[in-house]
């Protein structure tokens, strides 16, 4: 049955049963970015208002791993949509989506998430409900129950096994909480509360403690006494005078006092006396709380005129709204949306770059911050735009796309966005703008017009680049990793940089250490520098959008001959097979090899600079910006050869050439890896293997400092990607660092394998090194 049909008694029943059951705790699978999802207990601690979670199924709340406070929590949002999740997708399709669920929270604007599978549906559904209530009645808890449960959860972490609190624990709680008083003050409030003589105080009598220290008589007795009767209560005729000489009140009425005063006991699930009276405590929690806020509540709602022109208006709007923090090596988040649109933003900006699979991706161009799908931000634009107003939402698009991704994205939008994507004018014979109540529910799109057109609709020209705008990233010339000296230890340290017009700009320093992984994370530990986890190329410059790409080979070793041997062993893909790699014959421009009416065919690819520009194409007429866009067009629209039309397809595959090297183990996990380099006690032994849980990662394991250390590759595209460097094969990754150092000032030099361990047996082998 759902809620919203049950009769108010029934829902209370319901609600308290749901209470009970949270309590008590459930077994879920809660899911982390750094090692593998584990079975916890997830239980509600109601007094307090957090969650708890620990590894066994404990009655005692006392015990916990960890916890979150629920006024903390601002969303609780069903589905698998986190990082978390995202880490493990091998694990998680064990687990049905209607199971999972996310809570994020946190006090700043990059939120942290707690990633959680419930056994069922219906205890999916039970956390759920529960959440939903238990949140929205935290953060509108009147402010004296918020401060008893902040001082319930403090007390909780003080108290013995007697469920109570020595001295010394509450001398060491109030400097925490910013409160300074001397020992000796302390000690007789202590005695004089402890009416036991037990020294030692429950929770009532902290609390009586608490308020005795944060109530100060010479401030109440200089500040209200004038106000207040003679025992320091505040009756209606006395709060209605201090409202309105010191709030400034505008001459209350006694009968509204009265009233608000009423409101305001029943707001606290106080019980009224006889007197509709403050007590001195209850006068200083009313002066804390929400009831005497400066801000008139008359304004939370739309009172201004919502139909003149949308240019008649201020728009609440957004820069970078993809980052959660600087414009060089942050990351970008589909969050970061999120909290923008509940905060009320009408204005949001994508800025958008090719991506991989035709589709944009959305980063802040020519730096190190990380990549977003812009599918699934338009997903997530859309679920979260209307929430906290109804009126129109502007899509600012920073364009950096190719024409065929430009396509997409805009095919893209229609699709998801629907009917809420304006098209069309409101009004056909409108002679100003829409207002905003017109627009309400609707998206705009708010785009550069294309300024010229070649060739039909082929292929367009847009250029960004302004040296106005140094302070803005993505105009920028150059950028990379810049190596300076260090003036205190006088060594060379590499920076991230990006030039622009007349300024140059760096990082701090780029971070090349290899450090021990926690024995309680289950991956691979990277070279921790500014790239960013989902590191990509596609915002390079145009003229190297190709070189990470599957389909692009390079320089083959034996050129024509090599590319037909390719295409043959691969053409079970189908007509259409492809590979694009240099011309042996003309420096500086490509060849596009296919298969094709079960042969192979070749075509050249040709370059021309144009209005100082280099301009790609197969045939006169249809030029692109860079070779990547070329290739995409014809991924997509028919490439005429003779009377035929041909669409590229598969690419063929890259070759492997590190398998079969003596140091490459494929079927070697890391704790295989670690038994194997204990046995080999030489700095610089190590050994390359694939990671467990993803195809596209790999690990070279080593020995340093008489420990073993890992460090991961990606692979990106087709190139392999460590730090800020990238190799177009493991062996040339493995030949640099035979000569460069890896780690502070280790080289690899000695591979390890099963085969060698086993032929050194108990054999001791000393090593000169010339």
């Amino acid at each position: 049955m759902a809620c919203g049909s049950l009769t108010p008694n029934v829902f209370i029943s319901e609600l308290d049963q749901i209470m009970n059951i949270l309590e008590r705790g459930t077994i879920v699978t809660r899911f982390y970015l750094k090692k593998r999802p584990e079975k916890r207990t997830l239980k509600l601690r109601k007094e307090t208002r957090q969650i708890l979670w620990s590894r066994t199924s404990s009655s005692n709340n006392k015990t916990f791993d960890g916890s979150l406070d629920l006024k903390d929590a601002k969303e609780v949002r069903c589905g698998r949509n986190s990082k978390e999740f995202d880490r493990w997708p091998d694990e998680l399709k064990k687990f049905e989506a209607s199971k999972c669920f996310v809570i994020f929270y946190g006090n700043e604007f990059k939120l942290k998430t707690l990633s959680i599978v419930a056994l069922s549906e219906q205890e999916c559904e039970l956390w759920i409900k529960g959440l939903y209530h238990l949140v929205n009645d935290t953060v509108c808890a009147p402010y004296p129950l918020q401060v008893e449960r902040w001082l319930r959860k403090e007390f909780y972490i003080m108290e013995n096994s007697r469920e109570t609190v020595t001295l010394k624990d509450v001398k060491s709680f109030f400097p925490r909480v910013h409160c300074k008083i001397s020992t000796s003050k302390l000690r007789e409030l202590f005695q004089e509360v402890d009416t036991r003589k037990r020294n030692e105080l429950n929770f009532d009598e902290f609390v009586t403690l608490y308020n005795k220290l944060i109530y100060n008589s010479g401030i109440f007795n200089e500040c209200f006494s004038m106000y207040c009767s003679a025992d320091d209560t505040f009756n209606v005729q006395n709060l209605t005078r201090f409202l309105n000489a010191e709030q400034e009140s505008l001459c209350l009425e006694e009968e509204v006092v009265a009233k608000h005063m009423k409101e305001y006991f029943k707001y606290c699930g106080r019980d009224l006396n006889d007197k509709l009276q403050f007590t001195s405590t209850d006068f200083m929690d009313y002066l804390f709380s929400k009831q005497n806020e400066i801000w008139d509540q008359y304004y939370d709602n739309i009172f201004q005129n919502m139909t003149k022109p949308l240019s008649h208006y201020w728009i609440a709007s957004s820069h970078n709204t993809y980052l959660t923090g600087d414009q060089v090596s942050s990351e970008s988040s589909i969050e970061a949306y999120v909290r923008c649109l509940r905060w009320g933003c009408r204005c949001i900006e994508l800025d958008c770059w090719d991506g991989p699979d035709g589709l944009p991706i959305i980063y802040h161009g020519h730096t190190l911050t990380s990549r977003i799908k812009f599918l699934d931000v338009l997903k997530t634009i859309k679920e979260h735009a209307f929430i906290a107003s109804p009126y129109p939402v502007i899509l600012s698009i920073e364009d950096n796309c190719s024409i065929p991704q430009q396509r997409n994205m805009a095919s893209t939008m229609i699709e998801v966005l629907g009917d809420m994507l304006l098209t069309q004018p409101v009004d056909r014979n409108e002679n100003k703008m829409p207002s905003p109540e017109q627009l309400m529910y609707k998206f705009i799109i708010k785009h550069k017009r294309l300024p010229e057109k070649v060739n039909g609709d082929q292929a367009v020209t847009v250029r960004h680049n302004d040296d106005s705008k140094d302070t803005d990233l993505r105009n920028t010339k150059k950028n990379g990793v810049l190596y300076l000296e260090d003036p205190l230890e006088k060594e060379w340290r590499p920076h991230f940089f990006v030039l622009s017009g007349n300024k140059l700009y760096y990082t701090d320093l780029c971070k090349s250490d290899i450090d021990n992984e926690d024995e309680a994370d289950g991956g691979e530990l990277e070279i921790s520098d500014v790239s960013s986890a989902n590191r990509l190329r596609e915002g390079i410059p145009n003229d190297e959008l190709h070189f990470g790409e599957y389909w692009f080979h390079g320089k083959l070793a034996r050129g024509r001959n090599e590319a037909e041997e390719l295409l043959k062993q691969y053409q079970h893909f189908g007509a259409g097979t492809f590979l694009v790699r240099q011309s042996d014959t003309f420096i500086g421009d490509y060849s596009l090899s296919f298969w094709h009416l079960g042969k192979v065919n070749h075509c050249r690819i040709r370059s021309k600079h144009d209005r100082g520009q280099i301009k790609y194409y197969l045939i006169d007429g249809a030029a692109f910006d860079s070779l990547y866009s070329l290739i995409t067009y014809y991924r997509t629209y028919p490439l005429r050869i003779q009377e035929c039309y041909i669409i590229l397809n598969e690419p063929v595959p890259q070759p492997l050439k590190h398998e079969g090297m003596s140091w490459y183990l494929p079927h070697v996990c890391r704790s295989r890896a670690e038994a194997l380099l204990r046995r080999v006690p030489q700095e610089g032994a190590f050994l390359v293997r694939p990671c467990e849980n993803d195809k596209h990662l790999y690990a070279i394991s080593f020995r340093a400092e008489k420990k073993i250390k890992h460090c991961r590759i990606k692979l990106e595209g087709r190139l392999y990607t460590i730090g800020v460097k990238q190799f177009e094969s493991l062996v040339e990754l493995i030949k640099y660092y035979e000569q460069n150092y890896l780690y502070k000032k280790i080289k690899l030099w000695y591979p390890v394998n099963e085969d060698i361990v086993q032929r050194m047996g108990t054999v001791s082998i000393i090593y000169i090194i010339y």
